[in-house]
């Protein structure tokens, strides 16, 4: 190898050291498993993996040549990045995150006021209309139904009477039921959507 080979092979591979440095600290930070057994068989692939990238810019550089001050190279390279670069390096990788989060709940709130909550509003105002017309509907047959039974009343055995007086009293508790569960429903959405606005 040439002077100009080795210097280059040198530099690469203290540059290598502080990068990997950098991505093991990302890694730490984002990706790295909280039990005990995975993270030791995922710290394992991710050392042998940078490994591996290490040996490939290695390869790049001067043909896969090692050499033992290679080796102390990288080391020079870790020990610069935890020495010099590593609190600047956590600071901006903590701030490049926040700011990330930060503009994934603005645009999820913007999503939510601009897409979801008129789509839900409109659905409470179709299911609103629908059940006031089936409630009006209801109070009108109700009302024929009272006439009808009314009049006819007299000639209708008093078995028949019963029997249609509880399914009448049964219809109307479902009806109840219904309007109550679909008013409880949508109390508890809307209260979740002011939750998620707030």
């Amino acid at each position: 190898m040439s002077l100009d080979t080795q210097f280059l092979t040198l530099v690469t591979m203290v540059a290598s050291g502080v990068v990997v440095s950098a991505l093991f600290d990302t890694y730490k930070l984002l990706l790295r498993p909280t039990p005990y057994w995975n993270r030791v068989i995922v710290d394992t692939l991710f050392f042998l993996t940078q490994s591996c990238l290490v040996f490939y810019i290695l390869f790049l550089s001067n043909g896969g040549i090692l050499r033992f001050y290679l080796f102390l190279a990288v080391l020079l390279g870790i020990s610069t990045y935890y020495a010099i670069l590593q609190s600047v390096y956590t600071s901006f990788l903590n701030t490049f995150i926040q700011i990330i989060q930060s503009a994934y709940q603005f645009v999820k709130r913007i999503l939510n006021k601009v897409l979801l909550q008129p789509i839900v509003r409109l659905i409470q105002l179709i299911i609103a209309i629908i059940v006031g017309i089936l409630s009006v509907i209801w109070k009108i047959l109700m009302m024929i139904y009272s006439v009808i039974i009314f009049l006819i009343r007299p000639f209708i055995p008093k078995f028949v009477q019963n029997y249609l007086l509880n399914l009448l009293v049964t219809c109307s508790r479902i009806m109840t039921r219904i309007k109550k569960g679909i008013r409880k429903f949508w109390n508890k959405r809307r209260r979740k959507d002011d939750e998620a606005s707030s």
